[in-house]
């Protein structure tokens, strides 16, 4: 099944128009919506333990990773993975700003 394809109105690329459908009026490259985080958690107790996941934003979750931290006298560790980088592109790229400098270097 092919997508029919609407143009952006921010930048002009094309974009499902099933994402339209769904609330979006931008491509996901004009998108000011923030990337979501899942948390696991444990509830209940004894045998009757099970895990649930809770979603919401970046930003939320660090405000309650900070707050807790802050409770209970921690420092707060949060790491968010971006998975929409291209991992490949972003280590391509300092090994040419590091051969670039090393480049310079020898260049005196």
């Amino acid at each position: 099944m092919k997508l029919k394809m609407i143009p952006c109105p921010k930048c002009g690329n094309d974009f499902p128009e099933k994402r339209k459908e769904l609330g979006y009026h931008v491509c996901v490259n004009c998108s000011t919506v923030e990337p979501v985080v899942g948390i696991t958690t444990v509830e209940g107790s004894g045998d009757h333990t099970f895990n649930d996941l809770i979603i919401m934003d970046q930003s939320k979750a660090r405000a309650i990773a900070e707050k807790e931290a802050e409770l209970s006298g921690r420092k707060v560790h949060i790491e968010m993975l971006d998975l929409d980088k291209d991992e490949f592109a972003v280590s391509q790229s300092i090994k040419e700003e590091v051969g670039k400098v090393l480049e310079d270097d020898l260049d005196y």
